[in-house]
């Protein structure tokens, strides 16, 4: 057996006769006094974090996070996740990987392949290299965060939790070893996520390309999948029909072409995006120095009106070019990008009173749209034979940007999913990682990992009847644990403060209808039977 040490980074393993429980997931502190998740700063608790500082909210949120996905996965070795908080850069949410990496380390697991520490330490059944973290995380220390664990994100901040949930999986096992930009695999060998990647142009695994094959591939946007059983299963049950953008008219435009979704205003669809595109035009002045970046109310407001107004991407966000264009009359709205590059990222931002849909393009196709005025006719159309983010036989697209983004090639779903997944490279207002954390389950599963198929137990002992995880990654039961461990630990040993902690917690899922009349009953139950 081999190892090898890992800097933090954003298969077919056959089943093992290994008796293993849910894993035991631990946050280990990394951060000085008065920093991050030792932060003073005093703050109310809020969306059911109980904290009473910033650094233990934060803490809170972390150790919630390692509950669900220790809720989900099995394993008989503790998961140790070195975490703190630093500075990380403009838009850099967070980064986690594999803190090292075993090949050759159990029988029945593919030869010469790289696995990542946790997942080698749980097929092992013991761990491989005591003393030391299994995962590194990181977060950003300049963002504002939400830190309640309801997911009821204020307008404006991050849900700590969805971004903790993504770059656990990333160190779980939810990315390759390989350096997308050379081409190469870590010391020349290959990794179990590597196993299943698969090039549609190539018609080849990575695992069986040239350094130069994987080079091309790597750039190969659209082209590239997951093909493990489980990952391509789950997607079959919750990703959507495929939704192509399409330029009707004129004749040198015709064609589908990539575009990223709005996490505001209307999802796009057939009947709220056809029709005519216009270059929506507005003063050039302190809010945008462009007459064509939307920034400033739209000047040719007659003619946009009724039309799907076409703006360029910079200066001001785009909840503000959106919102002009809606105030100027428009049915839609497209983001020209101001930078090359495929794909086209989603449209950030939150402001419930927009209301027409819009999207993001490419700068090139936004320049081939503008060179064909007038007379640009889009619209959307629906393939109910096909999905969303998946190639032809319904295998998941992975994320392959051109240029390539180191520690995020490779290693994500790709945007064009839809629904959003948890492992998309951006963390998006439409996640709900408390409640579903979608087809990541699946695809760890492929690469080794036992999932947990039993029922939600409270206070280690009673059965609530609600699945831990579902086939479609929807995790309730695992919600339910790790609000029990919650409840339990700030209610210092007090029966009522417990029982009110988890009776409000039950409530809830029923009136939001994410358990039924037999689970509630039961759930509630079972914390009268194991209070404290």
């Amino acid at each position: 057996m081999k190892k090898s040490l890992l800097l933090l980074s954003t298969a077919i393993a056959l089943a093992l006769s290994v008796s293993a429980q849910a894993a035991e997931v631990i946050p280990v502190v990394f951060d000085d006094p008065g920093e991050g998740y030792n932060d003073p700063t005093p703050v109310a608790p809020v969306g059911g974090n109980p904290g009473t500082t910033r650094g233990q909210q934060r803490l809170i949120v972390a150790q919630f996070a390692a509950k669900l996905w220790g809720s989900v996965l099995q394993s008989d070795v503790p998961i140790f996740v070195g975490a703190q908080f630093n500075p990380l850069g403009a838009n850099v949410l967070g980064s986690a990987g594999a803190s090292f990496v075993f090949d050759d380390f159990a029988p029945g697991i593919v030869p010469n392949t790289w696995y990542s520490s946790a997942l080698a330490d749980a097929i092992a059944g013991a761990d491989l290299n005591p003393g030391f973290t299994d995962i590194g995380s990181q977060y950003s220390s300049d963002f504002d965060f939400y830190y309640g664990l309801d997911g009821q994100t204020p307008a404006g901040q991050v849900n700590f939790l969805d971004v903790a949930m993504h770059e656990f999986g990333h160190g779980l096992g939810f990315q390759n070893f390989e350096n997308e930009a050379a081409g190469t695999f870590l010391q020349g060998q290959q990794d179990i996520y590597s196993v299943f990647t698969f090039d549609n142009t190539q018609a080849k695994f990575w695992t069986a390309m040239t350094v130069a094959e994987r080079q091309a591939s790597a750039l190969n946007y659209g082209k590239v999948v997951f093909t493990g059983a489980s990952a391509v299963a789950g997607a079959g049950l919750i990703l959507d029909d495929r939704t192509a953008f399409r330029a009707t008219a004129p004749a040198g435009l015709v064609g589908e072409y990539e575009y990223g979704t709005a996490g505001f205003g209307a999802p796009v669809s057939p009947s709220n995006f056809t029709g005519t595109v216009i270059v929506a035009t507005d003063a050039a002045d302190a809010a945008g120095p462009s007459t064509t970046d939307g920034c400033s109310p739209i000047s040719n407001a007659a003619a946009v009106a009724g039309k799907i107004a076409l703006m360029d991407r910079g200066t001001c966000g785009f909840i503000v070019k959106v919102k002009n264009a809606q105030n100027a009359g428009a049915i839609g709205a497209i983001i020209a990008d101001n930078a090359p590059g495929t794909p086209p990222p989603g449209l950030g931002g939150a402001d419930p009173t927009i209301t027409i849909p819009s999207i993001r393009i490419t700068l090139a196709d936004g320049n081939a749209f503008k060179a064909a005025m007038p007379g640009v006719q889009v619209t959307f159309t629906v393939d109910p034979t096909k999905l969303q983010g998946a190639d032809d036989l319904g295998r998941p697209r992975l994320f392959m940007p051109n240029p390539v983004q180191g520690g995020s090639s490779g290693s994500h779903y790709d945007t064009a999913t839809s629904p959003n997944t948890l492992m998309e490279p951006s963390i998006n207002a439409t996640l709900l990682s408390t409640y579903n954390i979608d087809i990541t389950p699946n695809l760890l599963k492929d690469t080794g990992w036992t999932l947990n198929d039993g029922n939600a137990k409270i206070g280690g002992t009673c059965d609530t009847g609600v699945d831990v995880v579902n086939d479609v990654g929807i995790i309730i039961g695992a919600n339910i644990q790790a609000f029990d461990d919650l409840c339990r630990t700030y209610a210092n040993g007090g029966r009522a403060k417990y029982m009110r902690c988890m009776t409000d917690h039950n409530n809830q899922l029923k009136q939001l209808g994410l358990i039924d009349r037999n689970q509630h009953v039961a759930v509630r139950a079972c914390v009268a039977q194991t209070a404290p």
